[in-house]
This record gives structure tokens, C-alpha cells and sequence, in this order.
């Protein structure tokens, strides 16, 4: 679904956080988690967050100090202040506010007190990394948690990274509000308990040749506007079958991205504004505003989405 960033978001973010252990050749670094709401992560080697000194307010940009180069043999995390809100829970997603110091160097990588932008991390294994997601589970909302780990950049190379990151808000699992009359002429949906759609029989007919929308969900936020990232759950499916070919759901984690700087195809950059959040949308969209002339496997194909919009974050003005 995704046409990636290159930009350093993309390349650390993923789903947002410091995917602990992740990149190929170090998977067997780390050990297992502190368990809930632990000061630290990882096996019984030395530990590299011990010489560490991290610093700054508590409302602006951590300071990250240490002899460069760091060595990091394995992923571990800690508390650095505790906040007041409800502890996180396996499975959750949260916005954080990061910064990113290569360990190499000590370099920032990327800071959103420098203009990146929050991001989001769910406390999903298969995202994140089982040491940090153990590590995560129990911490405080509010808190600032410092981390260790890698990640490998759309260029190959690999990072060992200590990742400040404050904990900021929760965000909903699912789509919230007023439920609305879907139009007819689109496949209809039905929902699991657990918010996650499905169509109730595959689409029959000719597809639509310009793209439709139906609001199935009217949500209660503030509309979602172009330069936002937006935070979603969404489910994609082929017209042409009904097969699903793409799901967070699936991955057990949101997704997100900047709405409007074709980071995802035509039909989302275009539909996707000035959605409440809290809504949930299906979108039938024609291979024009989908993948039509990529190369892509799906570019000749008429593709049908049901996306919770869970969160916006709106750009940095300073």
C-alpha cells in the first residue's frame, strides 16, 4: 500500500519506535525483557545505557552524552523519568516524541524537537522487537524511556541507535463516534470485535471508474488535514476477487504517514482530508488513483479499503 519515505522517519521509524534487535545480524543480541514496567532490558552482558548520561528539560529536547564509539552488543531499555499516566499494555500504541543519536558518533540522526514528527510505537513484538515491547509493557504514559538497539536505512546500512523517547498519548484502537448509513453501491462491511473489517461477500459488478467514498464512522476529533501524519488502521482488499491483499490489522499495529506528500497513492492523499478523527472510511479506488503504470502487481487492479483514522498529528510550526 505504502510508497515509502526515504527520509530518516521512514528508515528508523517503521511503525514509529526503535525496532529493537530487528536488523538481520543482530538478532541474537538480546536477551529477554525486564518484564513490566522494568528499568532495563536484556541479557546479562554488559550493559550500554550504563554510560550513558541523558539529560535536558523535561518538556524539550533530551541531551544524549556518551564516549563515542558506544558499543551496543545487545537491546536494553530504561526509565529516565516516570510519568503520572496509565501504564502501557501489551498490544497498545502510543505517540512518542523521539530523538535518535547514532552510536558511532554521538551524532543526532533525527529529532523531532528538530522537525521530525511524532511517531507512533505499539508494544507489538513483531514490530518493535520482544525485548522492548517487555520492556515497554508497564511504563508509565508521560514517562521518557531511553532504549538501545539498530536499525538498517533504506540504503543498507545499518545504525546502532540510542533512542530517547517521551511517552506522550495513547491512541484508540479502533475507529469511535456515530455510525453512518454506508452507500449501497459499495461492498459492504461488517466488523469484528475487535474493530477489524471484513467484506461480507466479494465485490460483484463493474468497478467504479472514479474513485468513492463512504464515512461508516463519523468520528468526534478535529478534521485530518493535508501535512498531518496520520495514524490508521486499515484493511485493503482486491476488487477483482476480494482477496485481501494488504492489513495492518494483520501486522497487529497502526500505520502511518504524511497526508499529502504522495507517500501513499493518489486516492488516500486525496480522501483521506478533512476526515474527523475517530472516523472510519471506505474508499473504492480505480487503478488511476491507485497503482495504474508502477509496475506494480496490483496496478491494473480496482481496490477497496476500510481505514480507521485513530490519530493526527498536525506539523511543527517552531
Amino acid at each position: 500500500m505504502i510508497r515509502r519515505r526515504s527520509v530518516l522517519t521512514a528508515a528508523l521509524g517503521g511503525a514509529g519506535a526503535l525496532a529493537l534487535a530487528a536488523c538481520q545480524g543482530q538478532d541474537d543480541a538480546g536477551g529477554g525483557g525486564g518484564g513490566s514496567g522494568a528499568s532495563d532490558a536484556g541479557g546479562s552482558d554488559a550493559s550500554a545505557l550504563a554510560g550513558v548520561t541523558i539529560g535536558g528539560p523535561a518538556d524539550g529536547e533530551p541531551t544524549v552524552s556518551f564516549s563515542a564509539p558506544l558499543s551496543i552488543t545487545r537491546p536494553e531499555g530504561k526509565v529516565v523519568t516516570t510519568g503520572s499516566g496509565e501504564p502501557l499494555t501489551a498490544g497498545q500504541s502510543v505517540i512518542t516524541r523521539s530523538v535518535y543519536v547514532n552510536a558511532a558518533d554521538g551524532t543526532v540522526l533525527q529529532s523531532y524537537w528538530k522537525g521530525a514528527p511524532e511517531s507512533v510505537l505499539s508494544v507489538v513484538p513483531e514490530m518493535i522487537g520482544e525485548p522492548a515491547a517487555q520492556f515497554l509493557t508497564g511504563v508509565p504514559l508521560g514517562s521518557r524511556v531511553a532504549m538501545t538497539g539498530w536499525q538498517r536505512s533504506q540504503d543498507g546500512s545499518t545504525f546502532a541507535l540510542v533512542q530517547v523517547a517521551d511517552l506522550v498519548e495513547a491512541i484508540a484502537a479502533r475507529a469511535s463516534g456515530t455510525p453512518q448509513t454506508p452507500d449501497p453501491a459499495l461492498p459492504a462491511v461488517t466488523l469484528a470485535d475487535n474493530g477489524a473489517p471484513s467484506l461480507e461477500a466479494p465485490p460483484t459488478g463493474n468497478p467504479p471508474t472514479e474513485t468513492q467514498r463512504s464515512v461508516l464512522i463519523q468520528g468526534t476529533g478535529r478534521p485530518t488535514a493535508a501535512g498531518d501524519t496520520l495514524y490508521m488502521h486499515y484493511t485493503g482488499w482486491k476488487w477483482s476477487d476480494g482477496s485481501t491483499f494488504d492489513s495492518s490489522w494483520e501486522r497487529g499495529a497502526p500505520f502511518s504517514f504524511v497526508l499529502g506528500q504522495q507517500q501513499v497513492i493518489t486516492g488516500w492523499d486525496a480522501q483521506l482530508v478533512g476526515l474527523p478523527v475517530g472516523s472510519q472510511v471506505e474508499l473504492v479506488i480505480p487503478p488511476k488513483d491507485a497503482y495504474a503504470g508502477s509496475g506494480n502487481e496490483l496496478e491494473n487492479e480496482t481496490l477497496v479499503f476500510v481505514a480507521d483514522i485513530l490519530h493526527a498529528s498536525a506539523p511543527r510550526t517552531s
